[in-house]
């Protein structure tokens, strides 16, 4: 995959991140947080969901397979077909979703109970 090829899959991955976050926060309201950090947290989550199971052998059977885009796309080969699209954009919706929900229950069990 060229260079363009490859920034709009992390686009993707961060716009599809984005939105998982923001509707688990829109439908979440005890997530008590700025739609700037929630926007951030989403698009972190959404490229770290991505490239973490190309980075850790075994993980990539639970996430469907994303270290082979991953190889195909460092090794040149492949290209980007509306299958690739899809699943990193179904990839970036968890991983804004997996980080939310992760952020805001980091910080109820960090906060005092009334």
């Amino acid at each position: 995959m060229s260079g363009p090829e490859i920034a709009t899959l992390l686009v993707v991955e961060i716009i599809c991140g984005t939105a998982g976050a923001m509707a688990v926060a829109r439908l979440w309201r005890e997530i008590d947080l700025g739609w700037r950090s929630i926007a951030v947290i989403g698009m972190l989550g959404g490229v770290v969901l991505t490239l973490l199971p190309a980075q850790i052998p075994g993980v990539g059977r639970f996430v469907g397979h994303v270290e082979n885009v991953i190889d195909a796309a460092s090794r040149g080969t492949g290209g980007l077909t509306p299958t690739v699209l899809v699943g990193a954009g179904v990839a970036g919706l968890l991983g804004g979703v997996i980080s939310i929900s992760l952020v805001a229950f980091l910080r109820r069990a960090g906060s005092p109970r009334r």
